[in-house]
């Protein structure tokens, strides 16, 4: 089972991002979500996680896949991907600072910008794909060197990992 879990929150051609306050991407984008606790579904995480982060409470997460990575020579970690619909009423006071960091609705498409440097960098490898409820779950394979992804590969997933 991978530690973390991340969701984002859609609504429109937004999502909604939190700019992170503390290390792993400190002053980064990202979505949001967080590490398992003993015993917890990755499902129960992530909804746990989106209102502990956000204070909005979702019941129809559609998990998308998985992004796992390889960090300099330690074991490769992972985290599992989730999208939800969010309505304008769940994010009326925004731009909003939390412990977590700033939430802020953010275009996709300035999320998706190459020229885009404020956001988790493994992020552009998934996300578009992720946002396409038409295709099937995959793992989002990462390679870095420090911070620079060097290697990027979309693999299947088992089908363990899907039910």
């Amino acid at each position: 089972m991978l530690k973390y879990t991340i969701a984002f929150l859609k609504i429109h051609e937004k999502l909604l991002m939190i700019n992170r306050q503390k290390a792993p991407w400190q002053g980064a984008w990202n979505g949001v979500g967080g590490k398992l606790e003993p015993g917890e579904t990755p499902e129960a995480c992530v909804i746990r996680e989106i209102w502990e982060e956000t204070g909005i409470v979702v019941h129809d997460q559609q998990f998308r896949g998985i992004v796992t990575w390889e960090p300099d020579k330690e074991p490769i970690q992972g985290m599992y991907v989730f999208l939800a619909n969010i309505s304008a009423q769940e994010v009326m006071d925004l731009p909003r600072a939390t412990r977590e960091g700033i939430l802020a609705l953010k275009d996709i498409s300035w999320i998706l910008s190459e020229d885009n440097f404020g956001i988790v960098p493994s992020i552009r490898f998934f996300l578009k794909h992720t946002l396409d409820e038409t295709n099937r779950p995959v793992d989002y394979h990462c390679v870095f060197d420090g911070d620079e992804i060097v290697r990027t590969e979309v693999r299947p997933l088992h089908e363990a990992v899907l039910r």
